[in-house]
C-alpha cells in the first residue's frame, strides 16, 4: 500500500502544496487520499507526477528520521520513472 497521506502529513505539507508541486488537481489528490481512487488504477504518468511532488517537497523541508527511508524510495522511484519517460520520448 502506498502511504501518500501519511507521507504528506509526515512532511507537514498540505494537499494543495502536494497537488501544486505534482502538477495534479487538488480534488484528485483528495480523492486518492480518501480512498475514492484506488492507487492500483492510477496511470504511471500520474503516479510519477505524485512521486515528483513528494520528492521535490521533501527536498525543501527537513524530513523526519522515521520517514527518511520511505522518502528516499520515493525519490528513487521518481527518478527511475522520469528516466523511462525521457527515454521513451527520445
Amino acid at each position: 500500500m502506498v502511504k501518500i497521506k501519511e507521507w504528506r502529513q509526515g512532511l507537514g505539507i498540505t494537499q494543495k502544496a502536494l497537488a501544486d508541486a505534482a502538477g495534479l488537481d487538488l480534488r484528485w489528490v483528495q480523492k486518492l487520499e480518501a480512498g475514492d481512487i484506488d492507487i492500483q488504477n492510477v496511470t504511471v504518468k500520474r503516479f510519477s507526477l505524485l512521486m515528483k511532488g513528494i520528492s521535490e517537497l521533501s527536498r525543501q523541508i527537513s524530513c523526519p528520521c522515521s520517514m527518511k527511508s520511505d522518502i528516499e524510495t520515493v525519490n528513487e522511484i521518481h527518478e527511475m520513472v522520469d528516466r523511462l519517460f525521457k527515454e521513451d520520448s527520445a
